[in-house]
């Protein structure tokens, strides 16, 4: 069991970039968390654009465990959870709930996200 665990959850399967991009949401949290100043556009699109990349990776690396090592996600996938993360935060959770707003930049940054799993994550 441990040796079938082993080799379908393999850290090394995942990217340089899926790590690039992990570091850079960490340091984006502590930043934000330190107070210290940034960039408007940090500040209000950094998330959202590395938000669908990492979110897919991971899931990903997750359904390998179950459905094999040789995994991908289809464009129709990665377009679904575009349209749907899309949806969720931009549409129906600032309806219901003040802390979210709805900006259409942010379903541009998610699509960048997309595409970018999609092109450069989805081996």
């Amino acid at each position: 069991m441990a040796d079938r665990l082993a080799g379908r959850l393999n850290w090394r399967t995942l990217s340089p970039l899926f790590w690039l991009l992990t570091a850079l949401y960490l340091g984006h949290l502590v930043w934000r968390w330190l107070e210290l100043p940034r960039s408007w556009w940090v500040q209000h699109y950094l998330d959202d654009l590395l938000c669908l990349p990492l979110v897919l990776t991971v899931t990903r690396f997750i359904l390998r465990f179950f459905y094999g090592s040789q995994l991908r996600f289809s464009w129709y996938h990665v377009a679904f959870t575009v349209v749907y993360f899309s949806l969720a935060f931009e549409l129906f959770f600032p309806t219901f709930m003040p802390r979210y707003t709805s900006d259409w930049a942010d379903v541009l940054c998610y699509t960048a996200g997309g595409l970018i799993f999609y092109r450069f994550l989805n081996k």
